[in-house]
């Protein structure tokens, strides 16, 4: 169905303007009333079974998917048989407009933009099974508003199974972009990722697109040096984007993180760029040895190419020759080489040049059966002597993560004995692995410190820590911006006060206190920021560990009946008197045995800690479904607890002895890449991350 602007899509998302469209459908950009945002929704207009399959399998492989550079899925839908999906709207042109509008780009504008697409391609690769997108090209490559790219449209992007072939309903590709194996039935990987990346920093580095990789394969056309195009491309940059465009995957980089290392090599001046040698290697078998390179003679005059028997199938055949031709050469090419690891796909051949004083000899040629129909593409030419010398090109810097908020956590790393509030940072490297930096301790008073909780606008921490002698555990505050302030005791009440939380608004504490009544027996509590106004919330139950909803209309917390923690939760508008359970279906609730639970930012899931006897795991759960499905992102393990959200509901912290030692991990949002941030022989507990400002 076309979708006209003002028309209202399941109550919800009210249509504005067309932003594109094409064959099986459109995307059109919408406003979504309840988040009240901008959205991208995009309708699949053709009622063929492959195209609702295809279009139905890119929404669940973007609903599972979190990382800053690739859209989010909120929703899909089907109304009269036309499918919808929802997703973030991302502002701005995509690399291809910008390339016919300002031709080709900065090498250090284009190395970022590498980094930052290698980093969502490592993390698509590391899914399990693999996702491959399939699609990579600048016009698929959107440039935000800030400078960042996100890659989207994932309409032929597939699960990867190493056992299957590309089943011919799900082929697509775009001449230039796509790698050979992607024309046949062949399979496809990571490593036809990495072809279509780096055909797309060859256009964007030199405004052309590549010539087609089948015709590559063929003979019918070799790819001009990036050099040539580009005469400052430092020789680094040139070596890693003509591997990566290997047409044989086996000779490509192992992996989307490994091209974006070489990418960023010093590079090698001009007059070293210079002496690249002009002459093509001599092929030579060599059975059973590894695929090499050694030096070549600058003077060693070129081989004759050998002629290919099919050409008048191409030259001759029309539209049936080059189907035949492409199934001959691309299956032949694929299909015959043996089944075994990427090195041995292929027969070993040296590539050897000889001496500039010694005549050259035709090496033998290999056949058919054994190498396909190898292609010898001509070495890249001399620079002029007068080149200048090209700019070193910079590294790109790790990402800070969490919207470049800090991570406060307890650590007995200062003396070996006492847990004190510290606070990190977390970033994605250039191999695409989280890391940790700026190790920073903020408390120092004596005891131990529990249950850290920042203030909306992240300058301030509340704490649990020993109190006045009696009292045992008060809640304390100290100002990050007054690091010279003593902390404030707020409580001072018999029993322990333990699981501070900040209102949204930052006009509330809650938290629990044991033994002020019944010894015991756990409630919970307000405060205002400054300690007064005390006032007891709960009344007929044992309730702790609250925490809200971030639009504070809600208060959520545990409650423990029949010697179990189940989720319940208040709302605002009854001054949070009357409880209610988190599962509208279930009193008790199906999330299991509840603690430690938080909400993400975006109000969309619910992060805890399960208990299932003495394991411990981390869950999540979609918050507005109610005690609908819930998802164990850390199967497996036995002893996760604490998470803990980024500001950008993106990735989750989270404590975790699976290494032998508590340790602060992180893993993405769905579970992904659980990575030891602290690894420290010290205690790291207790996670929390601070907030945006508001």
């Amino acid at each position: 169905m076309d979708l006209q602007p003002g028309q209202i899509l399941r109550d919800r998302y009210r249509i504005e303007r067309q932003l594109g469209a094409g064959g099986m459908g459109a995307v059109y950009l919408a406003y979504d009333a309840t988040l009240e945002v901008q959205v991208a929704v995009k309708a699949n207009r053709n009622p063929s079974n492959d195209s609702t399959s295809q279009f139905l399998q890119e929404a669940r492989l973007l609903a599972s998917l979190r990382h800053p550079n690739l859209p989010r899925v909120m929703d899909y839908f089907v109304i009269e048989n036309s499918q919808f999906l929802v997703m973030d709207y991302i502002a701005g042109d995509d690399l291809d407009t910008v390339l016919e509008r300002e031709g080709p780009q900065p090498v250090e504008k284009v190395l970022a933009w590498a980094e930052q697409i290698g980093s969502a391609l490592t993390y698509l690769h590391s899914q399990q099974p693999p996702v491959i997108h399939r699609d990579i090209k600048p016009a698929n490559l959107k440039l935000t508003l800030e400078g960042e790219v996100t890659l989207v449209d994932f309409g032929i992007a597939k699960a990867a199974d190493s056992t299957q072939a590309t089943a011919a309903g799900a082929m697509g590709y775009t001449p230039g972009f796509a790698p050979p194996e992607q024309y046949g039935g062949a399979r496809t990987g990571p490593f036809s990722d990495q072809y279509a990346l780096g055909a797309t920093l060859y256009a964007l580095l030199t405004g052309k697109r590549p010539v087609d990789g089948v015709q590559r394969v063929l003979g019918q056309a070799v790819l001009t040096p990036l050099h040539l195009l580009t005469p400052n491309i430092p020789a680094s940059v040139q070596r890693a984007v003509e591997q990566a465009m290997s047409p044989r995957p086996e000779e490509r980089f192992p992996s989307v993180a490994a091209f974006i290392t070489a990418l960023q090599a010093p590079s090698e001046p001009t007059a070293a760029a210079a002496q690249r040698p002009t002459a093509a290697p001599t092929l030579s078998a060599a059975p059973g040895a590894a695929t090499q390179m050694a030096p070549r003679a600058a003077a060693a005059p070129p081989q004759p190419r050998r002629r290919t028997p099919w050409g008048w199938l191409a030259l001759g055949g029309g539209l049936i020759g080059l189907l035949a031709l492409v199934g001959l050469v691309v299956g032949g090419y694929f299909l015959l080489r043996p089944k075994s690891t990427p090195q041995a796909q292929l027969p070993a051949v040296t590539i050897t040049a000889p001496a500039a004083s010694e005549p050259t000899a035709a090496a033998p040629t290999p056949a058919l059966a054994d190498t396909a129909v190898p292609t010898l593409e001509p070495s890249p030419l001399p620079l002029p002597s007068d080149t200048p010398q090209p700019e070193p090109s910079p590294t790109p810097a790790p990402r800070a993560l969490g919207s470049e908020r800090l991570v406060a956590f307890l650590s007995d790393r200062a003396d070996g004995q006492t847990l004190q509030i510290w606070t990190m940072k977390a970033w994605l490297d250039n191999a695409g692995k989280f890391i940790a930096t700026d190790f920073t301790q903020v408390t120092f008073d004596p005891g131990d410190k529990l249950h850290p909780a920042w203030s909306p606008d992240g300058t301030r921490l509340l704490y649990s820590a020993p109190g006045d002698p009696g009292n045992g555990l008060d809640i304390f505050l100290i100002d990050l911006a007054n690091p010279s302030a003593p902390p404030v005791n707020l409580t001072r009440l018999k029993g322990d006060d333990t699981y501070p939380a900040w209102s949204p608004d930052g006009q509330t504490i809650a938290f629990t206190n044991t033994g002020r009544y019944v010894e015991g027996i756990r409630a919970v509590y307000f405060m205002d920021p400054s300690g007064g106004n005390r006032v007891r919330v709960s009344e007929d139950f044992q309730e702790y560990a609250p925490f809200w909803y971030p639009d504070g209309q809600w208060l959520l917390y545990v409650i423990f009946a029949r010697d179990h923690n189940y989720l319940f939760m208040r709302e605002a508008k009854t001054e949070f008197k009357t409880p209610e359970p988190y599962d509208k279906n279930d009193f008790f609730g199906r999330l299991g045995e509840v603690a430690d639970p938080a909400v993400s930012p975006d109000g969309s899931q619910i992060a805890y800690t399960r208990i299932d006897g003495k394991k411990r795991a981390i869950y999540v759960a979609d918050y507005r479904q109610r005690g609908g499905k819930v998802t164990n992102l850390t199967e497996g393990q036995t002893a996760e607890s604490d998470p803990t959200w980024s500001p950008d509901s993106l990735y989750i912290a989270f404590q975790s002895e699976r290494d032998g030692n508590a340790e602060i991990y992180l893993m993405t949002a769905v579970g992904q890449l659980p990575t030891n941030l602290t690894n420290h022989p010290g205690r790291d507990l207790s996670p929390v991350w601070q907030p945006l400002s508001p």
